[in-house]
């Protein structure tokens, strides 16, 4: 809400025509935005703690970037060895009957 007519009320978020409210042509408008210095001038430093968090957060964005998009996958080990006979795939009950 960028303007306020102080006598009716009639707010916009653009600027009056001709400086006037256009419900009841008054000029006593109210404007809510800061000048570009007066907010400079008013705005506080970061503080140890913020920029702690700010890092940390920068730091998962980060990795969570390489580790989805950059990181190359290493592929699986293939095994060396299969097993050569069918009993080493049955259960221990079932071996003793064979």
């Amino acid at each position: 809400m960028a303007y306020l007519c102080r006598d009716c009320g009639n707010r916009s978020t653009k600027q009056f025509p001709q400086g006037k409210c256009p419900a009841c042509d008054s000029f006593n408008i109210l404007s809510t935005h800061k000048s570009t210095q007066q907010a400079i001038r008013e705005r506080e430093p970061k503080t140890l703690f913020e920029i702690l968090v700010l890092t940390i957060l920068w730091g998962l964005l980060a990795y969570g970037v390489w580790e989805r998009y950059v990181k190359e996958e290493t592929p699986n080990p293939t095994p060396t060895s299969l097993p050569t006979q069918a009993q080493q795939f049955l259960p221990p009950s079932s071996r003793d009957n064979l």
